[in-house]
């Protein structure tokens, strides 16, 4: 394949710029909560402006560059996410998907890559759940220690240790719900960063992707619904107790997460059309966002809104005024 000056050049920042995001997703504290959203985001644009021509180079350079310079759990899951996520991301921009059906295919893509991911660490690394429950006794051992010589009295510390091992002792149970909601949140973060960026670069890419409109279908409603009642219910089941409250627990996580959306949609929809400016529409949006993290208020909202319909019941009445995005 025959590839012109111009087009090596653009292969070859989109490639610098991934392998960069990739040993920072490695090396920096957090790099992988913060900088993981970011490192699909050269390839998208590469496909989404380029098509799939240049993929396979990117992927290639990229990930030998980052599997050089960091560990090999951490560039496992950047090669993995750019082959799942990346990929989808691209090709949800190039064809022009709605926003439903983009979140939900860049989600499963990200569900897929984060699987293969432990299976890779299970099976090619050898990370067990016992070599976890080691690490993270040591790692708790070692706080508590360090919290009693600042002075902190033992009962304190004790406390908060148990609090912390029963936690880790329940974690396997949630993490079908807790997957699915880091996926969610990791697509809808890349989904909305190429929307803000890829208009504005210099090979701009048009990102039809409206949340406005966005809605979570009613029966949704009911599976959080659902979800609850298992919870209350489960103290009285017995043997079934476990079963029933873990349950509960893994479906109103994935449906509130949907509905966290929702609640989104809501409030941007609100900022255009009282056409707010930039800057207080920034500040409504995180004001959605901690609300949802403290109070999971923005899913509430985003749940009512299902019988509520917010968007058309308080629409301004102005003659002539079009859709919003």
């Amino acid at each position: 394949m025959t590839i012109s000056r111009a087009a090596l050049l653009r292969l070859g920042k989109a490639t610098a710029i991934t392998a960069i995001l990739g040993v920072c997703m490695a090396l920096v504290p957090l790099g992988m909560t913060l900088v993981l959203p970011f490192v699909v985001l050269p390839m998208a644009h590469l496909l989404a402006r380029w098509g799939p021509r240049y993929v396979a180079p990117l992927v290639v350079v990229a990930g030998g560059l980052v599997f050089l310079l960091a560990d090999m759990g951490m560039a496992s899951l950047f090669v993995l996410m750019l082959l799942t996520l990346g990929i989808v991301l691209g090709i949800a921009i190039r064809r022009s998907w709605s926003f439903p059906i983009a979140l939900v295919s860049t989600a499963s893509a990200a569900v897929v890559g984060l699987v293969l991911w432990g299976l890779t660490m299970w099976l090619g690394f050898g990370i067990t759940a016992s070599k976890l429950r080691s690490a993270v006794d040591s790692s708790i051992d070692n706080a508590t220690s360090f919290y009693s010589q600042m002075g902190v009295s033992k009962a304190s510390a004790d406390a908060v240790s148990s609090q912390l091992r029963h936690l880790f002792d329940v974690m396997p149970y949630l993490v079908p719900g807790l997957l699915v909601v880091g996926a969610l949140l990791l697509a809808g973060c890349a989904i909305v960063l190429s929307y803000a960026i890829f208009p504005r670069l210099r090979e701009s890419v048009e990102v039809r992707l409206s949340l406005t409109g966005f809605r979570v279908h009613w029966s949704a409603a009911y599976a959080s619904i659902i979800g609850l009642a298992m919870i209350v219910v489960s103290r009285g089941l017995g043997s079934w107790q476990n079963v029933v409250l873990f349950l509960g627990v893994n479906v109103l996580l994935i449906s509130q997460t949907f509905f966290f959306y929702q609640g989104l949609a809501v409030v941007h929809w609100f900022g255009k059309t009282r056409q707010l400016s930039r800057g207080s529409r920034t500040a409504l949006y995180l004001a959605a966002v901690v609300a949802q993290a403290m109070l999971q208020l923005t899913g509430i909202l985003g749940l009512f809104d299902t019988w509520l319909d917010c968007r058309r019941r308080f629409v301004l009445k102005t003659p002539g005024a079009g859709p919003v995005r």
